[in-house]
């Protein structure tokens, strides 16, 4: 798997030429691509294991980032015979936020934003992110919602929870808290895209 991302990349331009697919490849290419953009440029500046304070600050944010995507890309291709409507579970998600978006009083929307159409506000609740990836199982048939718990932890920093003042201020002592072992992470991920893309093949789509 060590070799995983670097295979990733020798794809850029395949993904870059399915990108303009429409509905699930194209947003699987467009998301790959996200991942290898953002991943590379934290390979090459950052320490993803063992990385200081400072470091996980940047390294633990964007990876929540492109963890949602990934959690999505895992359900929507789980099953093939449930793609088309797993996709159209993202599309709601997205109308819904959107329309916030749109509705917020204090957004002056000029000629910048699209109009929300009418209803995506009351769209269903897509399912939340542990839900989802308790519907889905590796290949020897475990349920995949432990990795919920990374993203979790990734939230926290996001949140800026993660500072040292403050687990000491509530805990009365100096903390470790939780590192992500991000270069795994990353390989793992890409790996899981060119399972995608070898499907694709497989399956003559691409």
């Amino acid at each position: 798997m060590d070799d995983d991302f670097k295979i990733l990349e020798s794809e850029l331009k395949t993904l870059e030429k399915i990108s303009g697919f429409p509905r699930e490849i194209g947003y699987f290419a467009q998301e790959a691509m996200r991942f290898y953009t953002v991943a590379a440029s934290l390979r090459g500046t950052f320490a993803l294991d063992n990385s200081s304070i400072e470091e996980r600050q940047i390294t633990h944010i964007l990876t929540r980032s492109l963890l949602e995507g990934y959690f999505w890309l895992l359900y929507i291709f789980d099953d093939s015979s449930k793609r088309g409507g797993r996709y159209d579970e993202k599309l709601n998600s997205f109308k819904r936020e959107y329309a916030k978006l749109w509705d917020e009083p204090h957004l002056t929307h000029g000629d910048q934003l699209e109009p929300a159409g009418p209803g995506w506000a009351k769209l269903p609740k897509s399912m939340d992110l542990n839900s989802m990836l308790a519907q889905l199982k590796n290949m020897d048939g475990d349920k995949l919602n432990y990795l919920y718990y990374v993203y979790r932890v990734s939230s926290f920093d996001t949140h800026g929870n993660s500072m040292g003042v403050i687990f000491e201020e509530v805990f009365g002592k100096k903390c470790n808290f939780i590192e992500l072992k991000l270069k795994f992470g990353f390989d793992l991920m890409a790996n899981q895209y060119l399972g995608i893309l070898q499907d694709l093949r497989n399956a003559g789509e691409i």
